[in-house]
C-alpha cells in the first residue's frame, strides 16, 4: 500500500516545455508603467478577436501544467510556474487566473478563451512582485508567452507592425497588431574559465549572456522562504559542461505522513504494522538496482558553472534522469524532461537554508525525529522560485522553493547536508488525488495523509501559514550528492 504513497510523496523535479505552438497576431495593446518605487507598477497585455485561438484550449485546472514569460530585448522574466489551484473556468470556453497577491512575478489576472470572431488572451500585472523587476523603456519589442500544458501561445509586439506610441523610461505603449515571436536569445558558450576572488567575483566558465547586472556576495544571507527576500527568479540555460551531482539519499523531515492502518500511524520514518515507510521506500527507489541495471529515482543537480567560496555563484539546472549502476559510479543523462532553472549563491560563512521558526514539528510545536540539519558554510543556496514537482503518479506545485547544501571538498565531490524547503498549499494538497488503487486511502486527496488536513487521524495539525496568508504545508527534504560522470549537454 504504502509503496505508491512513498512515490507520491518522492519529489522528481521537472518542468515541461512547450510541445506545440500557436501564433497569436492579433495583438490590441501592450502598455507598461514603472514609476519611482513599486506600488504603481503594472502591466497589461491583450490580445483580442485572435483567429488563432480555438477551442480546445488545453486545461490549466489541476493537474494541469502552466506558465508564462515576458521578453524584450532588455528584460527577461524566465518562465514562471503558475500553481494549477488558481485556474478556473471562464464560462465554457476558457479558464481564468486570479491571484490577489500578485506572487508569481505579479501576475494578478490571465484569461484566455475562444469566441465567435476570435478568442481572448489578457495578462495583468501589478505590486511589489512585478514592481521590483517591472519593464522599463526604452526597449524594441515585447513578447508575451503563456503555456498550458505544452501548448505554448505567444505573440510580439513590434513595429512595424505595431504602432510603438510611448517608449519613455517610465512608460512604455504598444498598440497591434502583433507578428509571430523569435526563439529567445541563447547565451554563447565558452571553453575556458577564468575568475577573480573579489567581493564582486565573475565567472565567464559557462557562458556569456546579455545579463549585465552584477550581484554582491554576502556571507550570512540565510533564505527564509516566506520571508521578504522570497522573490521567485529564473536564470537562462548556458551550454558549458556541467557539474553534475546524484542524490544518494533523501528523507521527508517535515510534515509526517499518518494513516489509519487499524490505529493511526506514522510511516514517515519506521515501518508501521505493514512493514512499509515513506523514507524506506524513497532510499530504496535511489539506491536499489531496479531491475534494468538503472535506478528507479534520479535526482540530478546540474551546476553551470560549479563555483565554489569565495566566488559568488552561478546557474543551476535540476533535472529527472536516466542513470546507470552501480551506486557511486553512476553513469547519468537528463532524461526526457527538461530541467528546471534557477540560480544559487555561495556562502563563507554561517548557514545557507534554514527552517522557517513555527512550521516544523507536531503541531509546529514537538520536533520530529529525527530533527532537520540545516547546511552550514562552505555551502550554497538556490534563489527562491516556484516548482512544479512532477511525480510519477501526482504533481505537486510547491512555492517559494529553495534549496541549499555543504559543500565537500574543492572542486567538490560531494554536497551534504542538503535542505529543499517549499509550500503547498491546502487548496492544491486537497485537489491532488491519490490514486484510486491505493488500499485504505485510495482516492483521496494528498491532505488526507498530511496531520491538518481534512480525515487526516491525527490528532495534531501540522498546516502552516504560508506565502500570501494561505494555510498549507512548508515541506523539508534532507538530502546528500555525490558527483556522477554526465552525458547530457
Amino acid at each position: 500500500m504504502m509503496r505508491t504513497v512513498a512515490i507520491g510523496l518522492m519529489f522528481l523535479v521537472g518542468a515541461a516545455g512547450p510541445a506545440w505552438s500557436v501564433d497569436l497576431l492579433a495583438g490590441k495593446i501592450a502598455k507598461f508603467r514603472d514609476k519611482s518605487g513599486t506600488v504603481k507598477d503594472k502591466a497589461l497585455i491583450k490580445f483580442v478577436k485572435d483567429p488563432a485561438i480555438v477551442l480546445p484550449i488545453p486545461s490549466p485546472i489541476c493537474p494541469g501544467i502552466s506558465s508564462f514569460r515576458i521578453l524584450t530585448n532588455r528584460h527577461d522574466s524566465g518562465e514562471i510556474a503558475l500553481p494549477c489551484s488558481f485556474w478556473k473556468t471562464s464560462g465554457s470556453k476558457g479558464f481564468k487566473f486570479a491571484d490577489k497577491s500578485a506572487q508569481h512575478f505579479g501576475l494578478k489576472t490571465a484569461k484566455i478563451k475562444s469566441g465567435p470572431n476570435g478568442g481572448l488572451l489578457l495578462l495583468k500585472l501589478k505590486g511589489t512582485e512585478y514592481g521590483t523587476n517591472a519593464i522599463d523603456g526604452p526597449i524594441d519589442y515585447v513578447e508575451a508567452r503563456l503555456t498550458l500544458n505544452g501548448t505554448e501561445y505567444c505573440g510580439r509586439f513590434q513595429a512595424p507592425p505595431s504602432d510603438q506610441t510611448k517608449n519613455d523610461p517610465d512608460k512604455i505603449i504598444f498598440k497591434g497588431p502583433s507578428k509571430v515571436c523569435e526563439p529567445p536569445p541563447t547565451p554563447t558558450a565558452t571553453q575556458t574559465a577564468t575568475a577573480t576572488e573579489t567581493d564582486t567575483a565573475t565567472a565567464t566558465a559557462t557562458a556569456t549572456t546579455t545579463e549585465t547586472d552584477t550581484p554582491t556576495a554576502t556571507d550570512t544571507p540565510t533564505w527564509t522562504p516566506g520571508g521578504p527576500t522570497a522573490t521567485p527568479t529564473s536564470t537562462p540555460t548556458a551550454t558549458a559542461v556541467p557539474a553534475v551531482f546524484r542524490a544518494d539519499q533523501v528523507a521527508l523531515r517535515d510534515p509526517h505522513v499518518f494513516v489509519n492502518v487499524g490505529t493511526c500511524t506514522d510511516l514517515t520514518e519506521a515501518p508501521g504494522v505493514l512493514g512499509n515507510y515513506v523514507n524506506g521506500f524513497i532510499a530504496d527507489a535511489i539506491q536499489m538496482d531496479s531491475g534494468d541495471g538503472t535506478f528507479s529515482l534520479n535526482l540530478l543537480t546540474a551546476f553551470r558553472p560549479l563555483t565554489q567560496p569565495p566566488l559568488l555563484g552561478g546557474g543551476v539546472e535540476i533535472y529527472t534522469g536516466d542513470c546507470t549502476i552501480p551506486l557511486f559510479a553512476e553513469t547519468c543523462s537528463p532524461g526526457t524532461a527538461p530541467p528546471a532553472l534557477t540560480s544559487y549563491t555561495n556562502q563563507s560563512a554561517g548557514t545557507c537554508v534554514a527552517p522557517i521558526a513555527g512550521t516544523t514539528g507536531a503541531g509546529n510545536v514537538t520536533p520530529y525525529s529525527p530533527g532537520i540539519t540545516a547546511p552550514v558554510a562552505p555551502c550554497f543556496a538556490t534563489d527562491p522560485t516556484n516548482v512544479r514537482f512532477a511525480l510519477n503518479v501526482i504533481n505537486i506545485d510547491l512555492t517559494d522553493v529553495v534549496a541549499g547544501a555543504t559543500y565537500v571538498g574543492n572542486p567538490a565531490s560531494d554536497i551534504v547536508d542538503g535542505l529543499i524547503v517549499g509550500f503547498l498549499s491546502e487548496a492544491d494538497a486537497d485537489a491532488i488525488l491519490i490514486p484510486a488503487n491505493v488500499i485504505l486511502i485510495g482516492g483521496k486527496p494528498l491532505s488526507f495523509v498530511l496531520p491538518g488536513g481534512s480525515g487526516n487521524c491525527a490528532v495534531h495539525d501540522d498546516r502552516d501559514i504560508g506565502p500570501g496568508g494561505e494555510l498549507g504545508w512548508y515541506f523539508y527534504l534532507e538530502f546528500s550528492s555525490h558527483q556522477v560522470a554526465w552525458t547530457g549537454p
